[in-house]
């Protein structure tokens, strides 16, 4: 069928539209159609003003356009129709290969830095991703460089010189990344469930690639199969791109057809997998998996039919909702409540396997739960033939269907970088006049679509995973480092299943209560700063509107700030306890507010925290329920057991995470003078009691002052009556003092603290931070230091020297301090080894930015400040700045003005003279955090001059505090 035509107009999704629709329930449920209605026109948001228009090129390159003249950055994606499932089965990574070598230079632009240096001089990003089935790439510059960075772009795509030379390089730097994540358990998981497939189809085969799977084989170069590859699948007919500029409709379509006309068109069918992905031996088994991590899981894994074209009808997303529905009596909410599981949810991908889907059921298991395994499985499959029985039912349909087109109806932009993305990956299997709208299309209720995805929910097509690390193991994974087992699921086994869930009550959900009813707009009056509305001893409250926006949404922000929960290492593991219990207990609240488009949140950090965000219509009633639990809540001894294994679990499993992802919390762990070890807060687990968290959670509450920001939807009377509400709810003799903020180490300029440790991963990890008193002009400075430092160090440390996949530098502003800092982490060299490869290309890059020109400076500055004053695309990125003023305690609300400010009076030398402050040892204090993994257990760690070594993260805060 035929569902657009070559020109396409716009339409609005209107009410009346939707109506009609509903309205064919009328006729006989089996012969509804699951296709989508016919569009000429391209379906997009009642609040969406950009103007679409799709077109296909001479070349039959489809490019959806896409005009917003409120834009000051332009975009554009390209996605090709091949992935990792087209790949050689000897050269695994073949295709994730190719999307690295690809930007090392074109026959027009042959040096390999030109199109990152351009594209970073000129305010943007670049990057690109391999999938399964699809490669995506994505770019954005300042409007005025638009066309420039599409002639770069476009010409990877036809005339890539796929350079030799580099090739060594490349295949580094996809190792590297392999090496860095590699480790995860979930990457890991995503690889076993292709090994537990048909070894026939090409999802059974290793697809991230490494020095060993790209190399040259036995009759067969890399360099070849690479070039092959790209003059094959890098057709015209297999491409689609998006383009997103400021640009009238008209201007975009010449600048289409100039840059993308030009890609060839090789007619090269779009790839067909006629392998089955599973047949009946490998289906119905029970898969063994020991994580890296102390995670503890339970999946029930199906193979479907690609039901991908029934988007209208939605078989997949119903029984996602009604299996993840947290509602009183359903399966996820039941056997939370049992204290079997943490969270349970279902996801599905209706072509992850090229000719098959994919359902999947999570379940993350307690403690209890893993003792109660059985009776989790057998809860999930009485579950379904419970759906199957009577869930089947327009009103659920009505009530998706609702919350759909609401979140439609009030979708607010995303960055035009990342809308590129999506766009550019969903053309390839949506029609273009769907594509913004086919994941919010419910247009009519169609049992016999449900139904034929629940006939394969089915044990007989199951493969169901045993997670956590006491299973059997008897197969080690190629390129992995885990062990696996596979075996029958025997009719024993399913009975026991069965009689472990028989005694477990489960039921439907029942309908939502927090659907809004209204969609009425407040006066807007505090748009340009927020306004103090309550400002007493134990009470502060702030409103602002949005200046851009007009949305019936908003985020309220309640603190109950108090530094209690930072005071001993024993108040932070009960603020944990307590966050962890609240959230779980909260979890049927939040999962009904989030299907009603709002969200819900509770933790502790400077004492208690909640929020909520979304529709307005029914927020007060949703923190005034919520509020409720927190006063009311109680937790069992078995509950607490949950929640304390949970804690240590989480501790413990940090050692396995991504390198980078345990060094940046590492230096918090030492800066932030009220955090402490891992160590001390293990020892304080096992003593605490319930009764010892009921009343720190009642100590908080007593010693909190209440301070809130709301931004939005909100009139002055609403926000203080929601205020003052919670506020009554406190303690009335509770003790106010001022509102805590974390204290933070000021190291003394010129003094190194250096802390090194010995990790259980097989890469090293290095972070080298600078800290100096707050200074705007230095921030400001340094903001466009970055711009041109961090590309310079990617090109000569990743793409020359071929030493990490991930290697950087950045800048932040703390509340009263300046962040900078150096960052790798590398499966090539030592820590001494890569910090001296960093220390050479600082040298070098004095040089290199003594040869700034003022006018390349100019436009780098002018990036920098395009970035700060481009209008918001969203209600969360216009408050943002307010908010984070907010925490800091910055009332004035003027940092960013500030800042723009002073980019704004910024010369060339004053980036100059920051670099060379930098490389001053007396102009920062410096904190390294170096972390060895077992592969370079013998290389020496850094080790400078009178630096102070911190070994233990309590004795250095005590040390410090008493310095002070």
């Amino acid at each position: 069928m035929k569902y657009w035509n070559i020109s396409l107009l716009v339409v609005l999704l209107t009410a009346c539209q939707q109506s009609n629709t509903i309205s064919q329930q009328n006729t006989s449920i089996n012969n509804i159609a699951t296709s989508p209605l016919e569009q000429t026109t391209i379906v997009k948001s009642n609040k969406d003003s950009r103007q679409y228009k799709a077109i296909v090129l001479e070349n039959e390159l489809e490019v959806m356009l896409v005009s917003d003249p409120s834009i000051e950055k332009s975009a554009a994606a390209l996605s090709v129709a091949v992935g990792s499932l087209q790949e050689p089965e000897e050269f695994g990574g073949l295709a994730h290969y190719l999307e690295h070598m690809l930007f090392l230079g074109t026959k027009t632009y042959p040096d390999v830095n030109e199109y990152n240096e351009f594209i970073s001089r000129n305010g943007g990003s670049e990057n690109a991703y391999t999938e399964l089935d699809h490669t995506n790439y994505m770019v954005s510059v300042n409007n005025d460089a638009y066309d420039e960075a599409l002639k770069r772009f476009s010409r990877f795509f036809y005339e890539s010189l796929l350079d030799e030379k580099y090739a060594d390089k490349e295949r580094n730097a996809v190792h590297s990344e392999w090496s860095q994540k590699g480790p995860n358990d979930w990457v890991i998981m995503g690889q076993l469930d292709g090994y537990t497939l048909n070894p026939d189809h090409p999802i059974s085969q290793f697809n991230w690639g490494n020095l060993e799977s790209l190399s040259d084989k036995e009759n067969q170069k890399l360099q070849d199969l690479l070039v092959a590859f790209y003059d094959k699948y890098y057709s015209a007919n297999l491409m689609k791109a998006v383009m997103i500029s400021h640009l009238p409709l008209a201007d975009m379509q010449k600048l289409a057809k100039e840059h993308f006309g030009k890609i060839t068109n090789k007619n090269t069918p779009k790839p067909i997998i006629n392998t089955p992905v599973a047949n009946e031996e490998h289906l119905q088994k029970l898969v063994h998996y020991v994580p890296q991590t102390d995670m503890k899981q339970l999946q029930v894994k199906f193979v479907i039919d690609d039901n991908s074209e029934q988007f209208a009808v939605k078989p997949n997303f119903y029984l996602r909702y009604l299996l993840g529905n947290e509602m009183p009596g359903t399966l996820a909410s039941t056997l939370r409540e049992l204290g079997y599981t943490e969270n349970l949810w279902a996801s599905s991908n209706a072509s992850e396997y090229g000719n098959a889907g994919s359902f999947t059921i999570y379940a993350m298991l307690t403690e209890t739960g893993l003792k109660n395994r059985d009776a989790v499985v057998g809860a999930i499959f009485d579950y379904l033939a419970l759906i199957k029985e009577k869930g089947i039912d327009a009103k659920y349909f009505k009530e998706i269907k609702q919350s759909l087109s609401n979140s439609f109806q009030f979708k607010e932009k995303i960055d035009d970088y990342s809308y590129a993305m999506q766009i550019a990956a969903n053309l390839q299997d949506t029609p273009a006049s769907y594509v913004l709208s086919s994941n919010y299309e419910y247009q009519r209720f169609n049992s016999a679509a449900i139904n034929a995805v629940l006939e394969q929910l089915t044990l007989e097509n199951a493969r169901v995973f045993y997670i956590d690390k006491a299973q059997p193991t008897n197969t080690e994974m190629d390129f992995f480092v885990g062990k696996y087992q596979v075996e029958p699921i025997s009719k024993e086994l399913r009975q026991q299943w069965q009689k472990a869930s028989v005694e477990i009550s489960l039921s439907l959900p029942t309908p939502n209560t927090l659907m809004p009813e209204n969609f009425d707009i407040v006066t807007a009056q505090h748009t340009e700063k927020p306004k103090t509305l309550i400002n007493e001893t134990g009470l502060n409250v702030y409103l602002a509107h949005s200046k851009h926006f007009t949305q019936p949404k908003g985020s309220f922000s309640a603190n109950f700030n108090s530094g209690f929960d930072k005071e001993s290492a024993r108040n932070h593991v009960l603020a944990a306890l307590l966050s962890d219990g609240l959230r779980m207990n909260l979890t049927t609240l939040s999962s009904e507010a989030s299907a009603a488009g709002m969200r819900l949140n509770v933790g502790s950090y400077n004492g208690l925290y909640l929020t909520a965000s979304g529709f307005t219509n029914k927020q007060q009633q949703l923190l005034s329920n919520a509020y409720q639990s927190i006063l009311d809540y109680q937790v069992s001894t078995a509950q607490l057991d949950n929640l304390k294994a949970s804690f240590v679990s989480g501790i413990e499993s940090k050692q396995k995470h991504m390198l980078l992802n345990q060094l940046f919390p590492q230096f918090n762990k030492i800066v932030n003078l009220d955090e402490f070890s891992d160590e001390s807060l293990l020892a304080e687990v096992a003593s605490i009691t319930p009764a010892e968290l009921h009343a720190f959670r009642d100590q908080l509450l007593n010693k909190a002052k209440l301070n809130i920001f709301a931004f939005g939807n909100y009139s002055e009377q609403q926000v203080v009556k929601t205020a003052k509400y919670l506020e009554s709810l406190l303690p009335k003799s509770r003790q106010v003092l001022e509102i805590y903020f974390t204290k933070t180490f000021k190291p003394q300029t010129g003094k190194t603290f250096n802390w090194q440790q010995d990790v259980d991963m097989n890469d090293i990890a290095v972070g080298d931070f600078y800290m100096a008193p707050f200074d705007i002009n230095q921030y400001a400075a340094a903001k466009v230091l970055q711009k041109v430092l961090k590309p310079a160090l990617f090109n000569q440390i990743r793409t020359e020297e071929q030493l990490a996949y991930s290697v950087g530098f950045f800048s932040q502003a703390l509340r009263e301090q300046i962040l900078l800092g150096f960052y790798i982490q590398s499966p090539a060299k030592g820590p001494a080894a890569v910090i001296e490869r960093i220390a050479a290309f600082r040298d070098s890059f004095t040089a290199e930015l003594a040869e700034l020109t003022a006018e390349e400076f100019n436009t780098i500055r002018k990036s920098v400040l395009i970035s700060l004053t481009q209008p918001p695309k969203n209600l969360a990125e216009e408050s943002s700045a307010f908010i984070s003023d907010w925490r800091k305690n910055k009332l004035s609300f003027d940092s960013k003005a500030k800042l723009i400010k002073a980019i704004e009076a910024l010369e060339l030398t004053d980036i100059k003279d920051l670099y060379k402050q930098l490389n001053q040892t007396e102009a920062f204090g410096r904190v390294m955090v170096q972390m060895r993994g077992k592969n370079f257990k013998e290389q020496p760690f850094v080790e400078t001059n009178n630096a102070k070594q911190i070994t233990d993260v309590n004795d250095f805060h005590q040390s410090v505090s008493q310095s002070h």
